[in-house]
């Protein structure tokens, strides 16, 4: 009835045209998320905040595709009611109209021009963001904040020892917690403003006229940030650049992939008129170690919370179970990158 309600306050408002029609799209792990379309044709995406995000994330969402759309890089908008940009229905959540870019997604990349079109996306982004200046809300939720994620799992731990998963849990914690003893830390890095979220299913892909593929649009903007630029360019490199699924036990990183999105990413910035620092450039090999502990971590805590990531039901039998196969595949993955950190930062100019 959520749903239905929010669509008819975006009627009666003004920001669609009945009749209406909508379809749930089930991909994502937080928001409630419908496609629609209205009695015009036009298309949209409707969606409800997961609670974990404090609503001001919205603003952040709008002041950013703002500015991504002055720099002529293809964002989606926020489609505001009464000059705001979302809807407060109470018990019924809060809702958003987004427009909707054309394109296909991927969970996993096709070949190597894919990635290295990823990569060019990505470098596009940032450095269309380099001079946003404009405050940005808080998450709502410790976001990228990495040491606080280790003491998360400790404290998780202590909290569920009659859980049924419990010794699993420990086994994959002590490597965990002692890796993280090691682990590098960006505190000192410039913070820039980065997706935070830039698996490869956030990218919208097209098909040009020669039959390569090309980002048309990128998507779900809820973790906008300002943090190192290592923390994008790790969680990209751990979704595009595993051929494994993320829930397979054994991730399988490829490290041809790696080069082919460093290449892309060097490409935005080959004028030189705007380019990360000598510094940040060095941390980029170091992003996919963290971002892959950290990830783990997250995981690993939720097999015994299991109240944050949704799960995929037709493949387990409680959220328990998939965490426990999401976080073996990136503790699998944190120790590939660790064995290949010589090789991946060969592939990054000037690391």
């Amino acid at each position: 009835m959520s749903l239905e309600r929010a669509l008819g306050v975006f009627e009666a408002k003004g920001a669609l045209t009945a009749p209406v029609e909508s379809q749930a799209i089930t991909r994502g792990l937080l928001n409630e998320t419908h496609a629609v379309r209205d009695a015009t044709g036009s298309e949209f995406i409707a969606q409800r905040l997961n609670p974990v995000f404090d609503p001001a994330v919205n603003d952040n969402i709008l002041r950013v595709t703002q500015h991504l759309a002055l720099r002529g890089v293809p964002t989606f908008r926020i489609v505001t009611v009464d000059g705001a940009p979302a809807l407060d229905l109470g018990d019924n959540g809060l809702w958003r109209l987004l427009t909707r870019l054309p394109g296909e997604s991927f969970d996993r990349p096709r070949d190597r021009a894919q990635v290295l079109e990823a990569g060019r996306a990505f470098g596009a982004l940032h450095r269309a963001l380099f001079d946003f200046d404009e405050p940005l809300h808080p998450l709502g939720f410790p976001f990228h904040e990495t040491q606080t994620h280790f003491m998360e799992l400790a404290a998780a731990l202590r909290a569920n020892g009659g859980h049924d998963f419990y010794g699993e849990v420990a086994r994959l914690a002590n490597e965990i917690l002692e890796a993280s003893r090691t682990l590098p830390r960006f505190d000192a890095l410039p913070q820039r403003v980065v997706h935070g979220d830039l698996k490869l299913n956030n990218l919208l892909f097209d098909t040009d006229a020669d039959g390569a593929a090309r980002v048309c649009g990128i998507i779900d903007l809820d973790t906008v940030s300002r943090l190192p630029l290592a923390y994008d360019w790790g969680d990209a490199m751990r979704s595009w650049c595993n051929r494994s699924r993320e829930d397979t036990p054994e991730a399988e990183l490829d490290l041809d992939y790696v080069a082919a999105a460093a290449e892309g990413l060097w490409s935005a910035f080959a004028d030189g008129t705007e380019h990360p620092s000598e510094e940040e450039v060095r941390s980029l090999g170091a992003g996919l170690e963290v971002i892959a502990l950290e990830l783990c971590a997250r995981f690993a805590t939720d097999i015994l919370q299991e109240s944050y990531f949704a799960w995929d039901e037709t493949r387990y039998g409680r959220a328990a179970e998939h965490n426990l196969f999401r976080a073996r595949g990136q503790l699998s993955l944190y120790r590939q990158a660790c064995d290949s950190r010589d090789e991946r930062a060969r592939a990054i100019p000037g690391a």
